[in-house]
């Protein structure tokens, strides 16, 4: 057990030995950035210059400006939530339980059937009624 920890420690070692980080020069070649040199290319120093203080400083804007992102997001989640409650319907079960009349009016209340053609209409204007069918027998125009 103890030489297969040994052996693991070891090839960790080994592995963080072996990606180091190794500065490489880049070069600034017209409007592009390269690895490789180019003719009229100039070096360009890609090193952090700021000091110690300054990335404090930045890093406390970081986290500060993080915290105020999460807030506004709570905020806005919150908000949001409240809108969508406020649109919504009050659901059936919510409602206080109807009385048995107002209950028994609503079951007897039947929609009415649409038509199965279609009939434009006039908005506003007034349906007349049909007029009444006869089941008498047709009248000779000729008779009084």
């Amino acid at each position: 057990m103890q030489i297969s920890t040994l052996k693991a420690t070891v090839l960790i070692v080994a592995c963080t030995l072996s990606v180091a980080a190794i500065a490489q020069k880049t070069y600034k070649c017209a409007d592009t950035y390269s690895q490789l040199p180019c003719p009229g290319g100039v070096v360009v120093n890609t090193d952090d210059q700021r000091t110690s203080a300054q990335k404090i400083q930045a890093d406390l804007a970081t986290r500060r400006d993080t915290k105020t992102a999460d807030a506004m997001e709570k905020a806005r989640l919150s908000q949001e939530k409240r809108d969508l409650a406020a649109n919504m319907p009050p659901s059936k079960t919510s409602q206080p339980a109807a009385s048995k009349k107002t209950v028994a009016k609503q079951i007897t209340k039947k929609k009415k059937k649409a038509p199965e053609y279609f009939t434009a209409q006039v908005p506003g204007a007034k349906k007349k009624p049909l007029p009444a069918k006869k089941n008498s027998p047709a009248k000779d125009p000729n008779q009084p």
